[in-house]
């Protein structure tokens, strides 16, 4: 990880909120500073991330919107080449729940390039966390302010599928072919719902690559056993998690890096070999106080086949008073020789105004000096 963040990159979004949903109250054109948080030579991929807060009064509904360019050169759509652009939608609701409070948008990340050999068919989970406990649904976008030129099901391969529990089916039909995915992140009071509250944005890129000699990839491993674990932390609060990734090709093959998507504050040490089949990196992470709330970690190795591991994700709820638990956790609390359970949420706190993070994860992929935006 890049310990200074630097150097910054400038990203210009639109910020358009409604005093009711069919009724225009304001907009904002907004310049976020984003700053350098991580690369990887291997994955030609650098990484940025930006958070901006702004003040929100007498508005229920807000829309944000990223629309630039240009993608790297795509297969599809078909003549896209490089002269498409992207547009990236998220919105959210600001009305009261049910419960009295204040929604909190699910998050969602997905390290880019993924890389899948021809001919075969592949599954690829999107990790998701939702603070509040709520139903998460993924679909790919469908509007021009969503996808722009990469809309599907034109710009992927006949019978690629987007499953609303955000796992993707998808076989690449020629090697070094690219595509773009757009996809559409939404959560919901509970499985009857068919409004989101909330809609989140990520799109990736799939390059197809030849099939490998070997015929197994690396497998990346952590300090937790399921991938999709959460853990509750406190600010300031020194987390360590080492990253194994395991080789079982020949021994000619080696795991070149692993390569993480994250957020600030996180150092990782370089890759090193222990055994003639293991590597590993130590990452580093003192959560700070704008970090409360959610956040998700994802990490993918790469061998010198240019074969991938799985995707290892860690989701983390991170607090300033105690450890929080984890959405829909259950912790048992001993009162009086009495033992409750009880559900811990994660809160806010509204004063005078309703706070809202309009860029939360937000990543950039660079290729020959074009931008691939992701959040």
């Amino acid at each position: 990880m890049i310990s200074q963040q630097s150097p910054s990159v400038s990203i210009r979004i639109q910020l358009q909120c409604y005093k009711h949903f069919n009724q225009s109250s304001w907009s904002q054109s907004i310049i976020s500073e984003s700053q350098c948080i991580d690369y990887s030579i291997s994955f030609d991929m650098t990484v940025i991330q930006s958070s901006t807060v702004i003040d929100v009064q007498n508005a229920s509904y807000c829309v944000v919107i990223y629309a630039s360019g240009q993608w790297r050169s795509l297969s599809l759509p078909n003549g896209i080449g490089i002269s498409g652009g992207w547009s990236l939608l998220c919105s959210i609701d600001l009305e009261l729940r049910s419960n009295n409070k204040y929604n909190t948008p699910p998050v969602a990340i997905m390290i880019s390039p993924r890389f899948i050999p021809v001919g075969i068919s592949q599954t690829i989970i999107v990790p998701t966390m939702d603070a509040d406990n709520d139903q998460v649904r993924c679909r790919f976008a469908s509007t021009t302010a969503e996808c722009a030129s990469v809309c599907p099901p034109n710009s992927l391969p006949i019978g690629t599928i987007m499953f609303s529990n955000c796992t993707l089916l998808i076989t690449g039909s020629n090697v070094a072919d690219w595509y773009a995915v757009a996809i559409e992140i939404e959560d919901f009071i509970d499985s009857t719902a068919s409004l989101p509250l909330s809609t989140i944005p990520v799109q990736f890129l799939i390059n197809v690559q030849q099939k490998s000699s070997c015929p197994y990839r690396p497998l990346l491993t952590g300090p937790t056993t399921s991938s999709d674990q959460c853990i509750g932390i406190k600010v300031s609060t020194s987390f360590n998690i080492e990253l194994i990734a395991e080789n079982f090709c020949p021994n000619s093959t080696k795991i070149k890096d692993i390569a993480i998507l994250s957020f600030r504050f996180l150092t990782k040490t370089p890759i090193v070999q222990n055994t003639t089949v293991l590597w590993s990196v130590l990452l580093t992470w003192t959560p700070a106080a704008v970090q409360v709330g959610s956040q998700i970690l994802c990490a993918i190795a790469i061998d010198s086949d240019n074969v991938q591991s799985n995707q290892y994700c860690m989701s983390f709820i991170v607090a300033v008073e105690r450890v929080p638990s984890c959405p829909g956790q259950i912790i048992p609390t001993t009162v009086d020789s009495t033992t409750l359970t009880t559900v811990d949420y994660i809160t806010s706190t509204i004063v005078d105004s309703t706070t809202l993070t309009t860029v939360d994860h937000t990543t950039v992929s660079e290729y020959r000096d074009e931008y691939v935006l992701s959040i």
